[in-house]
Parts: C-alpha cells; structure tokens; sequence
C-alpha cells in the first residue's frame, strides 16, 4: 500500500496521468487489507480480531524489533534463552537477517524505482520490529526479492558454469532447509 502512495505521487508531482488515476490508486489500494481485517473482525465477533489471533495464536505483535535484538545478540553468543527459540533454525535465521541488512546499501546504490525500496525498506521494518517465532523470519523476508537484484548484477560477470554451480548449491541448500522446517522443526 505504502509503494502504490509513493508511486501515486510520485506520479501527481510528474503530472503524468492527470490527478484522477493516480488519486484513485491511492484510494483503492487499502480496500483489500481493509477488507480481509473486517471479514477476520467479523468472523470472530471482535474489531481488533486479526490483532488478537496474531497476538494469542502466534505471541506476534510489534515491539519495536526488541525481541529481534534480543535474538540477534543471543544466537552469536551460543544463548537460547529467548522467546520461542530454535536454535538450528534461529541460526539460520540471524544469517538471513545480516544477509538482508548487508544487501540494503547495495540496493540502493542501484538507484531501484522508488516503490521497490519503499516495499523492501517497510517489509524489513516490519518484520524485524515485530516480536515472532525467529525461525520464521527466513520466511517472512521472501517479499523483500529486490534484495536480490544487487546479487543478480553482480552474478551476470560469472562464466556460465559458474552460475549454474551456484545455483545448484542454492537450490540444495534451500530444498534441505524447506525439508527440516517442514518435517522436523514444526514451526507454523
């Protein structure tokens, strides 16, 4: 919603479509979330219902990323004394966090269209400002891709053999951690 707000005016200020198409994105594009918060609202007999099963299902609220520094600080050290902690994925997880926070700078030196850093830099606030089962976060970081358009440039000078050899070991080191997310760790 935020990247279609700095798209709609970016687009007013450039004058490009007239005031109406941009003026109407901007309007409809919370309709959806608006939505399906209303539909959860209603299907459990409480306004703030999605909040309160986020909150009392999954112990998932903003904090202000003090859990996310608790565990960042944690893991390195060998402690697991946090909330919901699971070592092997939580590992896992800080080298997912420090990875997305290195390729940040590289990004944005890129100079991405405005919508895409606005997405990537609010999905990284939310999800490392909120308190969740660390071993999630692998996965609630996969809508910030752009991350990966620093590391797609730079692979583009690698010989063909190269790439696909990376690539392989990706895809098993990725297919290996799905396996154990899903078959041993259990995490929801």
């Amino acid at each position: 919603i935020a990247g279609i707000g700095v798209a709609a005016l970016l687009a007013l200020r450039r004058r490009e479509d007239g005031p109406l198409r941009p003026l109407l994105a901007l309007a409809l594009a919370p309709l959806g979330l608006v939505g399906y918060l209303l539909w959860v609202g209603h299907r459990m007999g409480d306004p703030g219902g999605y909040f309160a099963l986020q909150s009392g299902a999954w112990a998932h609220e903003f904090d202000y990323g003090r859990q996310t520094f608790e565990v960042l600080t944690s893991v390195p050290v060998g402690r697991f004394t946090y909330l919901f902690a699971f070592p092997f994925a939580d590992v896992i997880g800080v080298g997912v966090v420090l990875l997305a926070l290195a390729l940040v700078p590289l990004l944005l030196r890129l100079r991405p269209p405005a919508v895409l850093v606005v997405h990537t830099l609010l999905t990284l606030v939310l999800v490392l400002g909120s308190q969740q089962i660390f071993a999630n976060v692998s996965r609630y970081l996969l809508p910030c891709f752009p991350l990966f358009v620093p590391l797609a440039v730079g692979m583009r000078r690698l010989s063909l053999p190269v790439q696909c050899s990376l690539f392989g070991i990706a895809a098993l080191a990725s297919g290996s951690y799905a396996g154990y997310v899903l078959f041993e760790l259990g995490v929801p």
